[in-house]
C-alpha cells in the first residue's frame, strides 16, 4: 500500500471515529432521551419551572445529573409522581435549595483559565434577583422557611471535610435588605457553657428554624459540634458533640421540595 493510500485510510478512520464521538455526545444530550449516556435515562422536556403554587400540585425541584448539555440544570416532577417526565429549566446549579418562592443557586462561572463560583438568589420563576461572588467551591446551600434568609458554604482550602487541611466559609444573606453576613466564624462561640475562640474554627451546613434561629456544624480542635445559631445576636452555642450536617424541614418549605 502506498503512503498516499495509507494516509487516506488513516484520515477516513479518524473521520469515522470523530463522527461516532459527536453522534454519541449529541444522543446523550438529547433531552427527549433524558440526556443519559446510554440513551435510556428518564424522559425529559425543556420548559419553565416555578417555585410557587402549581396547577398539578407540589413539585419536586432538583438538580438533574443525567449526562448531556442539560446536566446540572434544575428540573421538576410532580411530588406525587417522581417517575413522570421531567421538566428541565434553564438555570444550572451545583447546589440548590428553595422555600417560600425564594431559591439559592450556587453555580460555576466557566472561564478560559479556571472556573469561578457565584451564589445567585432566584425568584419563584427562577429569574435572578441578585448574585454574589464566592470565595471557593460550593458545598451547601439553604433557604429559611419564610424565604427571607439564604445561607451557603464554600470550601476555601482543601476540597472535602476529610482530613484536617480543609477550610470553609459560611455566609448568611437577608433578602429583605440584601445585607450579607460574610463569615459565621466571626460569631461569638460558646462551647460547653464557656466563651471560646480558636483560629481553626470552621462552620458549615446551616439549616434554618426561622428567620433568627438556625443549626449548623462547628469544627475545632479535631472535633465537630452541633451548634445552635442566632443570626440576630450573631452567636453560636454548642448543643452536642460529634454531630455533623443537621437538617430541618419546615412545613412552609414543603411546596417546593428540593434535593441537593
Amino acid at each position: 500500500m502506498t503512503f498516499g493510500r495509507r494516509l487516506l485510510v488513516l484520515l477516513v478512520a479518524a473521520s469515522l471515529l470523530l463522527g461516532a464521538g459527536v453522534w454519541t455526545v449529541l444522543r446523550a444530550g438529547d433531552p427527549a432521551r433524558g440526556g443519559d449516556r446510554a440513551g435510556d435515562g428518564p424522559p425529559a422536556r425543556a420548559g419553565a419551572v416555578t417555585l410557587g403554587p402549581h396547577n398539578d400540585g407540589p413539585l419536586l425541584v432538583f438538580r438533574s445529573l443525567t449526562w448531556g448539555p442539560r446536566r446540572d440544570h434544575l428540573a421538576a416532577v410532580p411530588l406525587v409522581d417522581p417517575t413522570a417526565t421531567r421538566t428541565v429549566a434553564v438555570p444550572a446549579c451545583l447546589r440548590f435549595h428553595a422555600a417560600a418562592g425564594t431559591g439559592i443557586c450556587l453555580r460555576a462561572v466557566h472561564g478560559v483559565l479556571q472556573d469561578t463560583y457565584r451564589a445567585v438568589v432566584l425568584d419563584a420563576d427562577l429569574n435572578e434577583r441578585r448574585h454574589y461572588d464566592l470565595a471557593g467551591i460550593p458545598t451547601r446551600a439553604r433557604v429559611s422557611p419564610s424565604g427571607h434568609l439564604v445561607a451557603w458554604t464554600v470550601f476555601v482550602g482543601g476540597d472535602s471535610y476529610a482530613g484536617t487541611d480543609f477550610s470553609t466559609r459560611t455566609s448568611i444573606l437577608d433578602t429583605r435588605t440584601w445585607t450579607p453576613q460574610d463569615d459565621l466564624e466571626s460569631y461569638a462561640v460558646t462551647l460547653d457553657g464557656h466563651p471560646y475562640r480558636a483560629a481553626d474554627i470552621n462552620v458549615w451546613g446551616v439549616t434554618f428554624a426561622d428567620d433568627e434561629h438556625f443549626y449548623a456544624t462547628l469544627a475545632t480542635g479535631g472535633h465537630t459540634w452541633l451548634v445552635a445559631g442566632d443570626a440576630v445576636a450573631r452567636t453560636l452555642t454548642t448543643v452536642h458533640g460529634n454531630v455533623e450536617c443537621p437538617a430541618l424541614l419546615a412545613a412552609a418549605a414543603l411546596a417546593p421540595a428540593v434535593v441537593r
